[in-house]
């Protein structure tokens, strides 16, 4: 595989989680500006006729319906900057290929590498 090849696989991969990720944000403040508040009413009506142990059941019930989607964005929030990186640093690994293959003169194709690199540390 190739630098470039090398680099769009991280590009996409990047962007996918970019994806990804928003849409757990966006599904997870539809929960608590609209679903959340009528469960909060539902489990007070349900805590004041339940005794101790049932309340303590619910409430790990409900508490667990809040933390849907934390892995996915808990994997997004540890892999992004590492593929970041990792972009980055083909991107410059091409820049010096092209300087070894075609010399410093050629400024356009050294560019392109660089290019690549800082389109990965800004994603």
């Amino acid at each position: 595989m190739d630098l470039e090849t090398a680099h769009r696989v991280v590009f996409y991969s990047l962007l996918f989680l970019l994806f990804l990720s928003t849409l757990v944000f966006v599904e997870r403040l539809l929960y608590f500006f609209f679903t959340f508040p009528a469960e909060k009413k539902l489990m007070r009506k349900e805590v004041e006729e339940q005794d101790e142990l049932v309340t303590e059941a619910l409430y790990h019930s409900y508490a667990s319906k809040t933390e849907r989607g934390k892995g996915v964005l808990m994997f997004t929030i540890t892999a992004s900057p590492l593929l970041g990186l990792l972009g980055t640093v083909l991107g410059i690994m091409n820049s010096f290929t092209t300087m070894a293959q075609k010399g410093v003169s050629d400024i356009a194709e050294v560019s392109k590498g660089i290019a690549f690199a800082l389109e990965a540390t800004a994603l």
